[in-house]
């Protein structure tokens, strides 16, 4: 196999591992999830796609060498893969300190407290 034609290969496998990545993404959207996959489950896929050699390795080269998975992927490791989804943007809104349980209990905690030293 020339050199070509192997970067033809791994080009379509992205291709394929993208849109498998994006379709999950798009359903978790949809239901307003998060979304996550273990490496295992991509592996099959992409095995029942006619991509049998699909690797962590693999995985991680194709990560670092290009953007293309890092707009699709969130996070990742051996065990799962983290898509990047819309709740994923809302996990940190804005801090509205009147409305944080956590500031009422320190709230009550400084209350209680004063009226000790009464």
């Amino acid at each position: 196999m020339r050199f070509t034609e192997f970067q033809n290969v791994n080009k379509e496998l992205e291709s394929a591992l993208v849109n498998t990545l994006t379709q999950l993404r798009g359903e978790a959207d949809d239901a307003n999830q998060t979304s996550e996959i273990s490496f295992d489950a991509v592996q099959q896929i992409l095995k029942n796609t006619g991509y049998p050699t699909f690797t962590y390795e693999l995985f991680k080269r194709m990560y670092d060498s290009g953007n293309v998975l890092k707009n699709v992927v969130d996070d990742f490791d051996q065990e799962k893969i983290v898509l990047k989804t819309e709740k994923d943007a809302e996990k940190d809104p804005s801090m509205d300190f009147d409305n944080q349980g956590s500031t009422d209990v320190v709230k009550k905690m400084a209350k209680s407290a004063l009226n000790r030293r009464k």
